[in-house]
C-alpha cells in the first residue's frame, strides 16, 4: 500500500472510532455529569471527615468522606487523583 492510502485509512478508523466512542458512551460506562440530584440538602455540619491517610507505591493517599461521599484521594507531586470509594 502507499503512504497516502495508509494514512487516509489511519484518519477513516479514527473518525469511525471516535464517533462510535461517542456514540456508545453510556452503554458501557456511567455518565456522572448527568447523575444530578437537585433536591439533596447537604448538611452544613461534618461537611468533611479525613478517615485515613497512607503512603501506597510512591503515592500518598487520604480517603475522605464529604457530605456523606466517600472519595480516595492520591497525590504524587502534582498530580491528583480522586476516585469515588
Amino acid at each position: 500500500m502507499k503512504k497516502s492510502k495508509v494514512y487516509l485509512l489511519l484518519v477513516a478508523f479514527t473518525i469511525i472510532g471516535f464517533g462510535m466512542g461517542l456514540a456508545f458512551d453510556n452503554l458501557f460506562t456511567k455518565s456522572y455529569a448527568n447523575d444530578r440530584n437537585t433536591d439533596a440538602i447537604l448538611p452544613s455540619e461534618n461537611a468533611m471527615e479525613v478517615t485515613t491517610t497512607g503512603t501506597a507505591c510512591s503515592a500518598d493517599y487520604e480517603i475522605v468522606t464529604i457530605y456523606g461521599r466517600k472519595y480516595i484521594i492520591f497525590s504524587n507531586g502534582d498530580d491528583i487523583e480522586v476516585l469515588n470509594y
